[in-house]
């Protein structure tokens, strides 16, 4: 996790020496551009499959991971309002109508701060109620007659790779890193944000 975390840090620091200082990247707003930027002196061939390349595979991750995150909302909605007997499909239309008008609304970092607050209580509030729960309550109250609980379990290579797969899928900001820079009021201060706040906070979260 740490040495995961480590190699995010570096790599997203090293994309934004990049684009801050490299003639041909400097003022980029897209991940495309950077790219285009990085390679302007390379052959003409290469530069292009390389942008169409970078192209697709931004594209192709940031729609995985809305169609993981949506399908993560319908859950969601779904064991929320678990009296209510409704298909997954329709639950993650429910949520992608929820969230439409934010996304709809928010077309530059901070539109809607609140949201971002909300966010970062959330996810501090599903370590720390289930870990309050069980510390009041205790495990005994809803622990399964004859069932065992194991502080480690068997390695196995599918779930070292399931758990990597997780972590890693965690840590690709690089996809949207670029935009990301150009929105912020002091570019200057991404390292120290990202180093000092970002990935402490990330550490904390997946470890816990």
């Amino acid at each position: 996790l740490v040495l995961l975390l480590a190699a995010n840090v570096h790599i997203s620091i090293v994309m934004w020496r990049v684009r801050m200082f490299c003639p041909s990247c400097i003022g980029t707003t897209t991940y495309t551009a950077y790219v285009r930027g990085a390679f302007a002196k390379a052959p003409t061939w290469q530069r292009r499959a390389i942008i169409s390349l970078t192209g697709f595979s931004q594209k192709s991750f940031m729609v995985g991971m809305m169609v993981l995150y949506l399908l993560s909302a319908g859950k969601g909605m779904g064991m929320l309002f678990y009296h209510n007997h409704i298909c997954l499909p329709t639950w993650m239309i429910y949520a992608a109508l929820l969230l439409l008008p934010f996304a709809a609304s928010a077309r530059h970092m901070g539109s809607w701060q609140s949201l971002v607050w909300i966010n970062v209580a959330t996810l501090m509030g599903t370590v720390l109620i289930p870990l309050g729960f069980y510390t009041i309550i205790g495990t005994e109250e809803i622990k399964v007659p004859g069932s065992e609980v194991e502080m480690f379990s068997d390695l196995s290579l599918r779930h070292v790779l399931s758990g990597l797969s997780t972590f890693t899928f965690g840590m690709t900001s690089q996809f949207m890193l670029v935009e990301i820079i150009a929105e912020m009021k002091e570019p200057m201060q991404m390292p120290t944000a990202y180093a000092k706040v970002s990935a402490p906070f990330q550490l904390v979260m997946f470890a816990v």
